[in-house]
């Protein structure tokens, strides 16, 4: 039986990763001289509603390696496929590949090159390979078809968060904030990227739905928010449709991590999806 690991930032509904079996190591949160397990010492409404009061952004760090190692050695002597998020976002993968040399096991460990949901559809398609039998060929293969199909975009409500953490300068958050400039992102291949620019948040939903529906029809859709529910329930109600109608999972609303929250600021929505397999490559 093969077993799968991953991390936090998978953004994974917790009720889904226990009904899959899935072993979520929580990342931590350094907030105000204090540490935190992400959603298990404070929860992400909780996060996000401190998050616009604090003057030094919260950092973020990953489990330890003894960590790591403690979960692979309680596995025993199942096969493990550990996904984390991308080795070029985070040093995640760093310490699971400690870990995983000290434990002894048989851990094969996977770069998701994604976040969120772009990572979390892969860990879910890896648990559902693996619970219907599959080998660790086949839900390693099961992955690398996912991970080429997946797409994780963002609208940001704000660059202002860019700017505390120091990847937007002054002048642009002064301006992008002055002009109501609202930011499309995405996230591929371990790097972030702008995707498009709009003027209000509704024109950036308008651009966000246009986007994902020239993608369609999709295999897998989730709809994220960062402290954004009401957001994430119009886009989920107008995304809807894009989903196949032979889909094996129904549509995932869910908030995201607190390493992607941090940097997005409360109000964020996104957009992490599958598309469907062609006939060519079916």
């Amino acid at each position: 039986m093969v077993k799968i690991v991953t991390d936090s930032t998978c953004d994974l509904p917790p009720d889904l990763a226990r009904q899959l079996d899935i072993a979520v190591l929580p990342m931590t949160i350094n907030m105000e001289g204090r540490s935190y397990y992400d959603g298990v010492d404070i929860t992400r409404t909780e996060y996000y509603q401190r998050l616009p009061a604090l003057k030094t952004l919260p950092t973020t760090a990953a489990s330890g390696a003894e960590e790591f190692e403690t979960v692979y050695r309680r596995l025993g002597e199942s096969e493990i496929v550990s996904i984390h998020i991308g080795s070029g976002l985070s040093g995640v993968l760093n310490m699971a590949k400690v870990g995983a040399e000290a434990s002894g096991q048989r851990v094969t460990l996977v770069d998701s090159q994604q976040a969120s949901m772009g990572m979390g559809w892969q860990v879910i398609v890896a648990a559902e390979t693996a619970a219907a039998g599959g080998s660790l060929q086949s839900v390693l293969d099961a992955v690398a078809s996912a991970q080429k199909r997946a797409r994780l975009l963002a609208l940001l409500d704000t660059l202002e968060y860019l700017r505390r953490g120091g990847r937007a300068s002054a002048m642009t958050a002064a301006l992008s904030n002055l002009l109501q400039i609202k930011l499309i992102i995405e996230v591929s291949n371990n790097k972030v990227f702008p995707l498009a620019r709009t003027h209000t948040h509704g024109r950036g939903m308008d651009k966000l739905v246009e986007i994902v529906e020239g993608l369609a029809p999709l295999e897998r859709l989730a709809v994220l928010h960062a402290a954004n529910p009401a957001g994430a329930q119009v886009l989920a109600q107008r995304l809807g449709h894009c989903l196949s109608p032979t889909a094996p999972s129904p549509l995932i609303v869910t908030d995201v991590t607190a390493i992607i929250g941090t940097h997005a600021g409360p109000g964020a929505l996104g957009i992490a999806i599958v598309r469907a397999e062609s006939p060519a490559s079916a």
